[in-house]
């Protein structure tokens, strides 16, 4: 079955569920994110400082698809920023593709597919395509949308062509080993 992974704050965690329930997705769980980092610098001699992000999966009736490879998978997740010169910054509430990557394997097989309602940087739609996964994406903010077709994705077509290189290659070397 499938599953829907809304990211948000901890205190919204709640009218998430409720929404959901409003939408027959009656069942969820939380997942957290555990950062080596915090965003509230300025706050940081004042107070305890927030080093977590968090979503709520919500699914109807029945649990959704769960490949975990025969090991426990915990409700948290290590948050691990992506590196510059391979994923690029666009947006501010930019997801790393390697969470992502994570999140999709487990709840989807290859050749499923992945919607992003919000895409933003197109984070999700990387991390689907790099795990063979079809994927849409939607975003408002004509902006983001621009940067993530030409700086997160636009790269994609070149991937494809050396995929196909390395397969001929590959193909050529069985053939000449026949």
């Amino acid at each position: 079955a499938a599953a829907m992974i809304v990211f948000c704050s901890f205190e919204k965690s709640p009218t998430v569920i409720e929404y959901g329930k409003k939408y027959e997705f009656k069942n969820s769980y939380p997942i957290f994110f555990i950062k080596n980092y915090s965003a509230q610098v300025l706050k940081a001699n004042m107070k305890i400082v927030g080093a977590t992000e968090h979503a709520v999966v919500l699914y109807r009736d029945k649990l959704p698809k769960f490949n975990n490879n025969g090991k426990m998978v915990f409700n948290w997740f290590e948050w691990v920023r992506d590196n510059k010169n391979e994923y690029p910054k666009i947006h501010p509430t930019q997801k790393p593709v390697a969470v992502l990557k994570r999140l999709i394997e487990i709840f989807t097989d290859e050749g499923n597919v992945v919607i992003d309602p919000v895409a933003g940087s197109g984070t999700t739609l990387r991390a689907a395509y790099e795990l063979g996964r079809g994927s849409y994406g939607f975003e408002v903010d004509r902006r983001f949308y621009n940067e993530a077709k030409e700086k997160m994705l636009g790269d994609l077509a070149k991937i494809d062509a050396r995929r196909r290189e390395q397969q001929s290659m590959f193909q050529d070397l069985e053939v000449r080993h026949d």
